[in-house]
């Protein structure tokens, strides 16, 4: 069972608040970008989980990732795309919860959140198939906007561990991880 302890949920609530407002200029650029140049907007798609990899990978609490995104959606609704934002954001933070609800959050290695970016990545592009009118693009297109769209949820995974590797160092993660995962080092534990 989580303890919600204040200093876990305001943690949470930081990173949130900053994903949050990250997400604010992105959200005015890619609903656009989406219907005109998808080419420009598949890059942007893995801003969204930076936070709740950060989270994930800092607190490495169950539900730290869904309340992070939980945040980040009501600050981000202050953008063309409303209370939606907080709906699109919870779907971010659930996906990056769930590899490690599958192992009972007892795994907490960097493959793991880099296999989840991959799965969530795969199944984002399965979802925009129509969207996107991706039958319709040229086998070399498509191929690049695929990888583009992976690669992204791939490099902000990166981007969020290499923050959460670095608050840790800094001792900001001191308290808030469980201490027998904590000890086994960062993002290495079994």
């Amino acid at each position: 069972m989580t303890s919600l302890t204040t200093r876990y949920l305001m943690t949470c609530a930081a990173i949130g608040a900053a994903l949050g407002v990250l997400l604010i200029p992105a959200n005015f650029v890619s609903a656009p970008l989406a219907a005109a140049a998808p080419m420009a907007y598949a890059p942007m798609v893995g801003l969204w989980i930076i936070g709740p990899v950060l989270a994930l990978a800092l607190v490495r609490r169950p539900g730290a990732a869904v309340l992070t995104t939980f945040v980040a959606g009501v600050v981000s609704s202050a953008s063309p795309v409303g209370a939606w934002s907080i709906v699109t954001c919870l779907m971010a933070g659930a996906a990056v919860e769930i590899a490690f609800l599958v192992t009972r959050y007892r795994v907490w290695k960097s493959w793991l959140f880099y296999l989840d970016a991959v799965v969530f990545g795969a199944l984002y592009v399965a979802s925009g198939w129509a969207a996107f009118n991706m039958s319709a693009m040229a086998p070399g297109v498509l191929a690049v906007f695929v990888a583009l769209m992976i690669g992204s949820f791939v490099v902000c995974t990166a981007i969020g561990l290499f923050l959460a590797r670095r608050l840790a160092q800094a001792g900001v993660a001191r308290g808030l991880a469980p201490t027998a995962r904590v000890s086994a080092g960062f993002g290495e534990s079994a």
